[in-house]
């Protein structure tokens, strides 16, 4: 991949192999709330943030807390804590980058504290320094914004910047913030990934180092 001075990872799915976990953690809380939800309900919603999920349901005339975001990032702690496994490969690749001081940057739907939790789990939260979430932006994934912040973070222009996503969404924002789109089918299989904008979709970490040689 010529030209590109750095990389913005997605965490959930990408980093930290947690989408199943992620989105299971919804179940219980909006069921408390009398939401009739399964599983494939909330997996709809993969690469998006937490407030659109919320937002779904309110606009189908759920009743839901003010503080139901809280309470969902309670029972992923819950839920995750312990559970939380990474993907094969890829902390050597971390480190191989760290050694040759590449710019990378975590860029999550998710909200601080859940992607520093899920980083500690896996033991890779040394690795990201920088770490931006949707909270911080003012529109969430497929809309640019929040790798444009990370991308201001690292000191680097979006062109000069590739993004691996798992999700639709993701990879959306990516094209549209002008970045290089990275696609890793952890979530949604490799023509889906191609069709919502993917130039690059690899198998394993060792992968991302050779498209990066």
């Amino acid at each position: 991949m010529a030209g590109i001075s750095g990389l913005i990872f997605d965490c959930d799915g990408v980093l930290v192999d947690s989408e199943k976990l992620s989105c299971g953690a919804w179940l219980p809380v909006l069921r408390r709330h009398g939401v009739a939800v399964e599983l494939p309900d909330i997996e709809a919603f993969i690469g998006q943030s937490d407030k659109a999920v919320v937002a779904h349901f309110q606009a189908r005339g759920a009743v839901l807390p003010a503080d139901i975001l809280v309470e969902r990032e309670q029972a992923y702690f819950e839920l995750a804590r312990g559970r939380l496994q990474s993907f094969s490969g890829l902390r050597e690749a971390l480190e191989a980058l760290q050694q040759r001081r590449f710019p990378m940057a975590v860029a999550s739907s998710g909200a601080p504290a859940k992607i520093a939790f899920s980083l500690s789990e896996v033991g890779l939260l040394e690795f990201f320094p920088i770490r931006c979430s949707a909270i911080e932006v003012q529109r969430g994934k497929p809309a640019p914004d929040l790798f444009l912040l990370a991308a201001s973070r690292l000191g680097l222009t979006p062109q000069t910047c590739a993004v691996v996503e798992d999700a639709v969404p993701g990879l959306e924002a990516a094209r549209a913030a002008g970045m290089k789109a990275i696609g890793f089918p952890s979530s949604h299989p490799e023509a889906l990934l191609r069709q919502a904008g993917a130039q690059v979709v690899i198998g394993s970490y060792a992968e991302l180092l050779a498209q990066l040689e």
